[in-house]
């Protein structure tokens, strides 16, 4: 099945290892920011912080990619997601809030460049079968960082003394990095032709007024805004607020990222098989189910099934919207396009990441879930409207 470029293999090995890193932070930040911040309101700030680092970062790393190439543009991400970590081994030391959060800035710069792995992966391999196979490669990748994420942070937690416990997982995170660096060594740039170099093409308002990049990029942000929002929310709401064990905590979290990535096979065959617009339309459902389940209680088995849902959703929203993404723009705008969609997914994203907080603590878990329902039932009202219009527009085109 997998018979594809090297390149692949190596970003898709890249990639999980810098995930690793963004996995164990998902159940860190949350934790130790609420042990040291100066106000439970701004716990989550931390992980909110390290998404705005992506969101901000998401145009820069496009642009630099593009003048030195995609191998030192991924090299600096982790460089720059290194240095983070050490800044936040700092934090922990010394029980600096503040600190740990301009730490997860940084480490957010490189979820930026790690993300640009993607669209690497699309360049290296031909045809929309192949391509779909190279996505799914990537993502099922990323279960390793699933199980190895969560662990190193939870087993790290009492490695090294420090006032709130965690010194010792950004240790971990470091090391996991320096592997990531070494694997890298392995890429070779790929040769791009003339037109693929330019930066010629159409602008920015003609490729964003197209029905099919608005509902790749629609539909990636509300995938990660809706997971962002209920995942970052998760952890306090579980430990903190609901006092359900670290390891019932970590196992709700390791049990999501799994199901982020392990259906993979099936949507990357189903999206083979034309079924693109169905796939989002289920993963928007799965979305509303979370909410019912989520409205349901506040057990662990509430959180588990909750959560693996979300993650479920999410794969089948991420992967459909990427493998649409190619098809709204030319090989001369790929760069300006693919910056333009990254930018504002993950401002949707980082907009939820800090809202979870402010809303857990002043209005509860329930509001959580009203926002993600919301949300999700105007974009599954938009979705429709788009997909209709692409057509239209298609058969125009052809007519």
């Amino acid at each position: 099945m997998f018979n594809l470029n090297k390149n692949v293999y190596v970003i898709s090995a890249v990639m999980a290892l810098s995930f690793t890193v963004i996995s164990m932070m998902v159940l860190v930040t949350g934790l130790l920011g609420a042990a040291i911040a100066p106000d439970p309101k701004l716990a989550t700030l931390p992980s909110a912080v390290l998404i705005v680092g992506t969101a901000t970062a998401t145009i820069p790393a496009a642009l630099w990619m593009q003048k030195v190439g995609r191998k030192i543009g991924m090299a600096t991400g982790i460089v720059l997601a290194i240095t983070g970590l050490s800044l936040a081994y700092f934090a922990a030391v010394t029980s600096n809030f503040w600190l740990l959060v301009t730490a997860m800035l940084l480490v957010g710069f490189n979820a930026a460049f790690t993300q640009q792995g993607r669209f690497i992966i699309l360049e290296n391999t031909s045809g929309e079968k192949q391509q779909a196979d190279g996505l799914t490669l990537g993502l099922l990748a990323n279960l390793f960082a699933a199980v190895i994420g969560p662990w190193l942070g939870a087993t790290g937690k009492d490695m090294m003394a420090s006032p709130a416990g965690f010194a010792g997982s950004f240790i971990l995170a470091i090391a996991v990095l320096f592997i990531g660096l070494l694997v890298l060594s392995q890429f070779k740039n790929q040769q791009f032709s003339a037109e693929q170099h330019s930066t010629s093409g159409r602008s920015l308002i003609e490729i964003l007024r197209q029905p099919i990049f608005l509902i790749a990029m629609g539909s990636a942000a509300v995938g990660f805004g809706v997971m962002s929002l209920v995942m970052t929310a998760t952890p306090i709401s579980m430990h903190h607020l609901n006092e359900h064990s670290i390891d019932h905590t970590r196992l709700v979290i390791q049990s999501h990222i799994v199901a982020m990535f392990l259906p993979s096979l099936l949507s990357g065959y189903l999206v083979k098989r034309g079924m693109r617009t169905s796939l989002l339309l289920i993963g928007l459902a799965l979305y509303l189910l979370v909410v019912v389940i989520g409205f349901g209680g506040v057990e662990v088995v509430h959180y588990w099934w909750a959560l693996v849902l979300l993650g479920l959703g999410w794969n089948f929203m991420f992967l459909t919207s990427t493998s649409l993404l190619p098809r709204s723009y030319s090989d001369a705008e790929r760069f300006k396009a693919q910056a333009l969609n990254d930018f504002l997914i993950f401002t949707v994203q980082a907009t939820a990441a800090f809202g979870a907080g402010w809303l857990l603590f002043n209005l509860g878990w329930n509001s959580v879930l009203w926002i993600s329902l919301l949300i999700t039932g105007v974009w599954m009202t938009v979705l429709i409207g788009l997909h209709y219009a692409d057509r239209r527009k298609q058969a125009q085109s052809t007519a």
